[in-house]
């Protein structure tokens, strides 16, 4: 049990001090760079193009948009306080997208196998298999049947 009568399975971020907490900056990643770089510049170049061809859908470009503004504090964050120390930090609001942000999909990636782990899996029925091509099932089978 953890302060404050929590309960973790597992030793996790709630067990450890805030003063562990490092804001991650998107704004110094090379893709933020190179989407705020250069996106403008493609959807003006796609929607003024000659060939009669439409430029890229709209749910692309508010995507992207999205993504410049994630995890960025000017745009928006929440102040949290720890209960036991009062020790205070701010936390930069997330796009929440799929797309293209890789801490949104990474953190959706997690969320889906801690369910999947918890809730899923130990009520379904399942064996694990690897996967292996038709070749290399066979010459198992052949060396297996060799040995005994």
């Amino acid at each position: 049990m953890l302060a404050g009568g929590v309960y973790e399975r597992t030793s996790g971020a709630a067990g450890q001090s805030l003063g562990t907490y490092r804001r991650r900056t998107p704004e110094r990643s090379v893709l933020h760079e190179l989407v705020a770089g250069h996106a403008q510049t493609m959807f003006a170049e796609l929607r003024d193009d000659d060939t009669g061809r439409p430029g890229l859908p709209r749910y692309v470009e508010r995507e992207l948009a999205e993504y410049l503004r994630c995890g960025i504090l000017a745009h928006g964050f929440a102040r949290v306080r720890c209960q036991a120390c009062d020790d205070e930090l701010v936390v930069a609001f997330s796009c929440k997208r799929r797309g293209i942000c890789p801490s949104c999909t990474a953190r959706r990636m997690a969320d889906t196998a801690a369910h999947l782990v918890d809730h899923v899996l130990p009520r379904a029925p399942y064996r694990w298999r690897t996967a292996q091509s038709l070749g290399s099932t066979r010459i198992a089978a052949h060396s297996a049947s060799r040995v005994g």
